[in-house]
């Protein structure tokens, strides 16, 4: 029987925030397919970082030999990821290590650490196959040097355990979840027809646009109790003409988490034109990919019943395979040829 791991990092304490939901559901749908998880705990002390990467990475490999080892990308510091990959390498040299994506700081918060970038594009050069996210993101990591076979995963799989919201019928109503302090676009919209319903955290201290109303942050299996709307929002950054600013231009190479959210959920995604996953929401009728949101009134308006009926079926079937775990599934299968 082939031996197979999945290694990820831990954060020890539950909050409001998503930023682990996309491990974590990757963790439980690779443990489910034969998977056995290795966690690294994840530490602020520099010193247990230290210990941890040099001694505890080191017992942790070499007792536990593979034939594949699955690294869900980032491990919390690039020192504890050359650690992870060292080790595999020389108790196991012939273990196959693929990464699975989930953010890239060289294209994110680190676009100008010539030093930082080098160290990263080391490291996607050391292992045998990446999962990353689009097709923008494969080529522009190919510009950046990555020689290393790249699959192209597309939107993440979601564990939705709540009920999908299947209503046909548009109620002109939006949802809006994310990091807000990455949404300061928020404060600019104004709608007319539209309402425009936003949850997460931080709460917001200011007012935010005409028709666009704070409605809380939930745990991320439970959020999706909440948007029953005729469509989810996928948008950063400070602008209504573009997705743009740091994390706005993130959003032209990934797949941003709270796609799979909605469309898990029953909701069309609105995705601007640049974005990664624009080509994916596209070909699969899973929304509208829109130059700006200016004039959401008039996009949304603008939808035929019959059309949104049309679009509405394919993101229930989409997000069906999303609840499942079949989209890692079957890019793995791919990748870890």
């Amino acid at each position: 029987m082939t031996r197979k791991y999945v290694i990820t990092s831990i954060k020890n304490r539950k909050t409001f925030d998503a930023g682990s939901k996309a491990k974590n559901d990757d963790r439980l749908i690779l443990e489910d397919r034969g998977y056995t998880p290795l966690d690294i705990p994840n530490s602020s002390s520099r010193i247990q970082k230290l210990f941890q990467g040099i001694w505890k990475i080191k017992k942790l490999i070499k007792v536990h030999p593979a034939e594949q080892y699955v690294i869900q990308y980032p491990l919390y510091s690039i020192f504890i990821i050359e650690n992870v990959i060292k080790n595999i390498r020389k108790y196991t040299p012939n273990a196959q290590v693929i990464l699975l994506i989930h953010d890239i700081e060289a294209l994110r918060l680190r676009v100008d650490d010539t030093k930082y970038i080098r160290k990263e594009m080391d490291v996607f050069n050391s292992v045998d196959s990446i999962i990353v996210h689009t097709d923008n993101m494969k080529k522009k990591l190919t510009k950046m040097g990555v020689t290393t076979k790249m699959v192209v995963q597309g939107l993440f799989d979601y564990l939705n355990p709540q009920r999908m919201y299947t209503n046909v019928k548009q109620i002109g109503k939006i949802s809006y979840a994310g990091n807000l302090q990455k949404s300061a676009f928020l404060k600019k919209i104004n709608l007319e027809r539209t309402h425009l319903e936003v949850f997460g955290t931080p709460r917001p201290t200011t007012d935010l646009g005409k028709n666009v109303e704070y409605q809380g942050a939930y745990p991320a299996d439970e959020l999706p109790k909440y948007l029953n709307a005729d469509y989810g929002l996928v948008w950063d950054g400070t602008s209504l003409e573009s997705s743009e600013g740091v994390f706005g231009d993130y959003t032209k190479y990934n797949s941003p988490h709270k796609a799979s959210l909605y469309i898990s959920s029953g909701l069309p995604v609105i995705v601007w034109k640049k974005a990664g996953i624009a080509s994916i929401i596209e070909k699969n009728n899973l929304g509208l990919v829109v130059d700006n949101i200016e004039d959401l009134d008039e996009i949304v308006s603008d939808v035929t019943e019959e059309a949104y009926i049309t679009m509405k079926k394919s993101v229930i079937e989409y997000g069906k395979c999303i609840r499942e775990g079949k989209i890692l599934m079957s890019v793995l299968s791919n990748g870890g040829k």
